[in-house]
């Protein structure tokens, strides 16, 4: 882990990365601000995004992105105690960490996309949140999960952000917010603007002050060490760190790309060979391989070729790369 600290450390404190940051930043909100001048509808906002986030890059660090067509997966799950089918998510963040090809750190992040209904509302199905933020045991009906998994699928769900919402807002904005804090913030079958900014807050977010080089390399390096070898999969209950975090909500587009581009978005999937979530793990492997990414990281998965309508973005630090 030592290699992935320090670079992530180094790219936390370096002006040249905030400036890259700030810049990616910019081009989305163009991108946004375009589409919302033209009156395009949701699809293709998130198809222009897609297009724009596609080929950024920062050292060693490369963003990928595709849209894979076919028909929308849909999933069939009980809703308390009603069975009901609805769609994932139309939107996957990835983030993998990779050396000599092999992944050592991977987390995944669902997204649905919503327009604002009125002026900075949106209006939320009720099944599909408690999909997102319960993740129920399901199984597909329609799409990857029905051709990939023949027995019912179990998210494990740790940080409760594997499913988020981004909601998108006049003239070019967006936020995303995990699940969790979209079910307790909602009135109603509605959520708004004025609601997010009252309560919701993001628990990582005081911890600028962090500097790495205030902690000595040996002990640093020996206590992630151990850490990660027991523990794997419980994250960091003793530090407050800037990257490797879980974010629960981003309030602008500055911050989802700051966010993403230190890998505080999503569900821990992987560390250093120790698989957490083996559904998950299949279902991300598969979208990195339908991304075009199986000549530059080893998946080793098995599974047929998605077909299904979704957005796949994709940040991949390759930690061997000369910069």
């Amino acid at each position: 882990m030592d290699n992935l600290f320090r670079t992530l450390s180094d790219y936390y404190n370096s002006p040249d990365f905030r400036k890259f940051q700030n810049t990616f930043a910019k081009d989305v909100y163009e991108t946004l601000g375009t589409s919302y001048a033209n009156a395009e509808g949701e699809v293709k906002m998130v198809t222009d995004m897609c297009n724009k986030i596609n080929g950024q890059s920062y050292q060693k660090l490369k963003f990928h992105s595709k849209k894979i067509h076919g028909s929308r997966s849909f999933v069939e799950f009980s809703n308390q105690d009603k069975p009901t089918t609805k769609e994932l998510a139309d939107m996957v963040i990835i983030s993998v960490v990779t050396q000599d090809k092999e992944i050592v750190y991977e987390k995944t992040a669902f997204i649905q996309n919503k327009k604002e209904d009125t002026d900075s509302n949106w209006k939320i199905d009720q099944d599909q949140l408690y999909l997102l933020h319960n993740f129920p045991t399901f199984k597909g009906t329609k799409g990857i999960f029905r051709k990939n998994y023949k027995d019912e699928v179990v998210f494990l769900n740790h940080s409760q952000t594997l499913g988020n919402y981004g909601l998108f807002q006049s003239p070019g904005e967006m936020v995303l917010l995990n699940a969790l804090t979209v079910y307790k913030l909602q009135q109603g079958d509605k959520i708004s603007l004025s609601d997010i900014r009252k309560f919701a807050s993001n628990n990582f977010q005081d911890s600028s002050a962090w500097q790495f080089s205030m902690i000595d390399d040996l002990f640093m390096h020996d206590m992630f060490y151990r850490y990660f070898k027991h523990f794997p999969k419980y994250g960091f209950p003793f530090l407050n760190l800037p990257f490797l975090n879980n974010s629960t909500v981003s309030f602008n587009i500055h911050e989802i790309i700051r966010n993403w581009t230190l890998f505080n978005i999503g569900e821990v999937v992987s560390v250093y060979g120790n698989t957490i979530d083996r559904d998950l793990s299949n279902f991300t492997r598969n979208l990195l391989r339908e991304t075009g990414l199986a000549n530059i990281i080893n998946l080793n998965i098995d599974g047929q070729e998605i077909q299904n309508n979704i957005v796949v973005l994709v940040a991949h630090l390759n930690l061997d790369e000369k910069e």
